[in-house]
């Protein structure tokens, strides 16, 4: 059974392309935008980093150390 796409639109009236939710827009969105993406193998990410370098997202936050408990009471008190 086929479906006759262009046939609904018209019935319906809709003339909006931007809802379109193909494979095909989807992949050609997710190209032109320039996020990273979601879902890669570890070389495809190792590739994508070389090109693109690595975002901020992707990076760990630097560790504060934390004092002990004993130098947080000592310098209270001071």
């Amino acid at each position: 059974m086929a479906v006759d796409h262009e046939r609904i639109r018209q019935l319906l009236g809709d003339k909006d392309e931007r809802a379109d939710t193909s494979l095909r827009s989807k992949s050609l969105k997710r190209a032109t935008v320039k996020e990273p993406p979601t879902t890669l193998t570890p070389y495809e990410w190792q590739q994508w980093y070389q090109e693109h370098g690595i975002p901020s997202s992707h990076r760990r936050p630097a560790r504060r150390v934390a004092l002990p408990w004993y130098k947080r009471l000592f310098r209270c008190l001071r």
